[in-house]
């Protein structure tokens, strides 16, 4: 009996400091309080600047090169504008652009020594200004070695933005203008989680995976702009935290020693 309630309290407090251990939550260098009181319903709020742009390059998921082509290739907005005829067939221009986070749950100070940055593309315009997202996607990048700086204004930056390890890559399943127009306005869309560093944080929460996403950017029709000024948006979602590979041997230690004290006392 003793050593029933030895090991049985051995194990209570080894659960007990796994669910301590919880919050916060550090994954890849970023950190993120899930119990952080302002965020709704949703434990994960992150908030970004970013560069888009058109090109008539469908950009593939994590595609550097492709990136950088859509880039370098960008159509003035005037010219996308004039591609909406009203139809809902594709335009042949697909929007692209990067990023950086600034801002999780409250804090500026989220990735100590790196930089998390994002990139999306495979977003086709429609002529009846909706789109289609049967291949688009939006990810996020830590890097260790900060060399992205925003506002994007060359070709180089495209790829600093995506050359850190993959934190977070999900594919858009929804994406419309819920105010403005094209060259100037607000869109939301729903992304699910597809794999990444953090992504056993997301896809075992609550939301199973789900995130919202809203974010707005201004082309200048004025001067036939390529790229977006202003563009800023946010991510939120549920999270939840995963058990350090040595709190899981530690509690299997402990529920050996649970199973091996009930049959000593089952054997007495």
């Amino acid at each position: 009996m003793k050593n029933w309630k030895l090991v049985l309290s051995v194990a209570i407090v080894l659960v007990t400091s796994m669910s301590v251990k919880a919050s916060p939550i550090m994954v890849g260098g970023v950190t993120w309080d899930p119990d952080w009181v302002d965020g709704g319903e949703q434990d994960f709020l992150l908030k970004y600047d970013f560069t888009q742009w058109f090109s008539n390059t469908n950009v593939a998921d994590n595609n550097v090169a492709n990136m950088q082509t859509s880039y370098t290739n960008s159509v003035g907005i005037n010219t996308v504008l004039g591609s909406l005829t009203g139809s809902g067939s594709g335009t042949g221009y697909f929007l692209s652009g990067v990023g950086e986070a600034y801002y999780i749950n409250g804090s500026n100070a989220f990735c100590s020594g790196c930089e998390l940055t994002l990139a999306f593309g495979g977003i086709e315009l429609f002529g009846d200004n909706s789109f289609d997202v049967s291949s688009a996607w939006i990810n996020l990048y830590v890097d260790s070695s900060p060399d992205y700086s925003h506002p994007t204004s060359n070709v180089g930056e495209v790829a600093s933005a995506m050359d850190g390890n993959l934190w977070l890559s999900t594919s858009i399943l929804s994406f419309a203008l819920t105010g403005g127009t094209v060259d100037d306005g607000l869109v939301s869309a729903e992304l699910q989680v597809t794999g990444g560093l953090a992504a056993n944080n997301f896809l075992y929460s609550s939301l199973a995976g789900l995130a919202l996403q809203s974010g707005n950017a201004r082309f200048d029709a004025s001067s036939n702009a390529k790229y977006s000024s202003g563009g800023n948006g946010q991510v939120q979602s549920d999270t939840v935290g995963v058990p350090e590979p040595t709190n899981l041997v530690l509690l299997s230690l402990a529920m050996m020693g649970l199973v091996g004290a009930f049959r000593r006392n089952k054997a007495q």
